[in-house]
């Protein structure tokens, strides 16, 4: 007695007022210390900070190569990274050959006719040609005249190499041979070849336009060292094409650029201030969680370390979209990871940011900011609707289909050759594959150590071969039911409102645990036996009922129920009325003395799926007790059961709408009328002959109440065993 007596003190008013002034005092609390910094936040930026300034700047750390133009290797040099760098001198030996093809020049006004006057000139004062006959004389001209005239109609232009070269043609040209005399001949091809000058004079002015013009168009010639690939083998000779490489890949620091560093680690501080900010204003119920802060920077900073290693081990020599796929990975992964397991906005911010930093440690190329931001967005896409395991084939191919069409696109525009393409394609859809295998990998883990719990857990958990749901369904089975039942209703309307439904319908499976440690004292279990409650002071059944819901989150605790769903379940009476116990100990009349003793302490729902299990758990228990059920009588009941809680102030902590009301109503009533439809009733002969009573028969009709629901006046009916 005296045990009793100390136990229902913990349920007095004074006690109860007592734990509602402590918990006001405690919220009052957080909310202030919410207010100032907190210094495990603090030191969480510090430490984030410095890490990603690190891995940042690892890069520019001085890596030591001394040679020098012309030295000759005395060991390998590899690339320790994929780096593209323009070849200087291929780029200068380039230009010059455009700027030299690019002289101009312009006409010399009549040259052939000074050619040939030139030509009649040295004809007459050659002494040979001269004491020719008239005949001789003439033919020999002619000739001399047509060798002149042929050579000047080809381009001749104001350039060392090309008047010697047609001079040289006029001597050996083949007309020569037709003139007998060897000393005419000669002396036929000197005039002749002497006459000829220049057609084309060079122009300087036009040229030097023109040279800056064609040198202007030559691209920088590009050359690429995939990592682990040889820059310099042993016993070469250096280069000025080595020498790029080696500045490229950062070989030939002396010293840390501090100016970079700084740029670097401020760019970073502000990121991270950003992403601070935005939490505080949009998502402040993550900012004030340092859990979730601490996930957050963990997948964040494996993402970045993901990027340098993407950055080194994955440009293998090859083009295309190779380099970078285990960066394009690990920031999809990650993505996807904080889209379930914090907020998929959240997600999308982090993936852009990482998108931004992943052209800066992967050499600055565009091919990589894209890859990597279009990969994460699709990623986080595909795992918002995960459910089953259809949904994760329909994620797997989405994930993979948008990485290929990505590296397809992207290699287009880099100018990938088909085979190329091809291989940047395949390598998407195997990194799509293995990003989706982290996220399901990186989920479990992260969800089990933070307390987190995701679409994919509470799928396993909706299964009814779960051990923990068949032992309910063994121990309790009127409990089972009634469980399997409330859930069918809690996720009609939680999906009818846009809650989560696959949570409302999870936490209705496990809401009633408790009730395997004594369920002869709740009457879906007790079948045709005595009522204990009838041998007890109303009082105790109270201590009763109200300890199942403490002993099933216990329960739901030990055998590894999420924090997520054990809160609904601790919620799903709030602090409502046990009315029939509480009318049986004040005779019928009300006592706010006595009230708050037959009240479940709490908390009052706060999620709109504890508010839909509250009321679909209340529908259902009071459901079994209607008599002659019309789809009429059911929706007036409802809409009474539910203006009670509502009335009741149990809805008050709760994000649902009146809007909301009316819908879970509707949705119930719609349930319920097609679960409670009346029965045809067998005639007796028939039922005799099986030795059976119909199931609508008084024999079944009970007037006790129903302890363990949240139950109306006895004004409101008599109550049935189901």
């Amino acid at each position: 007695m005296a045990m009793q007596k100390k136990t229902l003190s913990r349920w007095s008013p004074q006690a109860l007022l007592q734990r509602r002034r402590s918990t006001g005092v405690r919220k009052d609390t957080r909310s202030v210390s919410a207010a100032r910094l907190d210094p495990r936040r603090a030191a969480l930026v510090g430490v984030t900070t410095v890490i990603l300034c690190v891995l940042l700047c690892i890069h520019l750390w001085p890596n030591r190569v001394s040679l020098r133009l012309g030295d000759i290797s005395k060991k390998e040099i590899l690339a320790q990274r994929t780096v593209r760098f323009e070849d200087t001198d291929a780029t200068r030996r380039a230009r010059e050959e455009a700027a030299r093809q690019a002289r101009r020049y312009s006409n010399v006004s009549d040259a052939g006719g000074l050619a040939l006057q030139s030509l009649r000139d040295m004809f007459l004062a050659d002494p040979t040609l001269s004491s020719l006959p008239n005949s001789a004389r003439t033919r020999a001209l002619a000739l001399a005249e047509g060798l002149v005239g042929q050579a000047m109609k080809k381009v001749i232009r104001d350039e060392p190499n090309e008047l010697p070269e047609a001079r040289r043609a006029v001597l050996s040209a083949p007309e020569l041979s037709t003139l007998e005399d060897a000393s005419v001949r000669a002396s036929v091809a000197r005039v002749a070849s002497d006459a000829l000058l220049p057609n084309l004079r060079f122009d300087a002015v036009e040229t030097e336009q023109a040279s800056r013009d064609a040198q202007a168009q030559v691209k920088p010639i590009v050359r690429r060292y995939a990592a682990g690939e040889a820059v310099l083998k042993p016993g070469e000779r250096v280069i000025q094409q080595h020498l790029d490489a080696f500045a490229a890949l950062g070989l030939q620091n002396a010293s840390i650029d501090a100016l970079t560093v700084l740029t670097i680690c401020v760019l970073v501080v502000l990121l991270i201030a950003f992403v601070a900010a935005y939490l505080k204003l949009f998502l402040p119920e993550v900012y004030t969680d340092t859990p979730r802060l601490v996930l957050l920077a963990i997948l964040t900073v494996v993402a970045v370390l993901g990027l340098k290693v993407g950055s080194t081990l994955l440009g293998l020599p090859v083009s295309g979209g190779m380099v970078g796929y285990l960066a394009m990975m690990c920031v999809t992964s990650a993505g996807m990871v904080i889209a379930s397991l914090l907020r998929p906005s959240l997600a999308l911010l982090i993936v852009s940011l990482l998108a931004a930093v992943s052209g800066l440690i992967l050499n600055n190329e565009l091919r990589f900011a894209l890859l990597t931001l279009g990969s994460a967005y699709a990623g986080i896409v595909a795992c918002a609707t995960l459910r089953n395991r259809t949904d994760l084939l329909r994620a797997l191919l989405i994930l993979c289909g948008s990485n290929a069409l990505l590296n397809g696109l992207i290699g287009q525009l880099e100018g990938d050759l088909p085979q190329e393409l091809l291989s940047g394609m395949l390598w998407g859809v195997i990194s799509g594959a293995f990003a989706l295998f982290l996220y399901y990998c990186g989920t479990a883990a992260f969800e089990k150590l933070f307390g987190m719990t995701t679409q994919l857990r509470l799928l396993e958990l909706s299964d009814p071969a779960t051990p923990i749901l068949q032992e309910l369904r063994l121990k309790v089975p009127g409990t089972y039911a009634h469980s399997l039942m409330v859930g069918t209703l809690a996720h009609a309307a939680a999906e009818a409102i846009g809650a989560d439904a696959l949570l409302a319908r999870v936490a209705a499976y496990y809401h009633d645990l408790g009730k395997m440690n004594r369920p002869e004292f709740f009457i879906e279990n007790q079948a045709n036996a005595e009522n204990i409650h009838d041998k007890i002071a109303p009082s105790l059944s109270a201590l009763v009922l109200v300890s199942h819901v403490k002993e099933g989150v216990e329960i739901a605790e030990r055998v590894g129920i999420p924090p997520l769903v054990r809160e609904v379940m601790e919620q799903h009476h709030g602090t409502s009325l046990m009315r029939y116990f509480y009318y049986q100990a004040t005779g019928g009349s009300p006592d706010p003395a006595l009230e708050a003793q037959f009240r479940y302490p709490g908390p009052k729902p706060r999620r709109k799926e504890a508010a839909i299990l509250m009321l679909a758990d209340t529908v259902e228990a009071a459901s079994r007790s209607l008599e002659k059920p019309t789809p009429q009588r059911i929706a007036d009941f409802v809409a009474e059961l539910v203006e009670d809680k509502r009335a009741d102030g149990q809805l008050d902590d709760s994000e649902l709408t009146l809007r909301d009301l009316a819908t879970v109503q509707e949705i119930f009533t719609r349930t319920l009328t097609g679960t409670l439809h009346a029965r045809i009733a067998y005639p007796p002969a028939a039922s005799s002959s099986h030795g059976t009573s119909d199931s609508r028969s008084p024999s079944r009709d009970t007037a006790r109440p129903r302890p363990g629901r949240s139950l109306r006046p006895p004004s409101l009916g008599r109550r049935r065993k189901p």
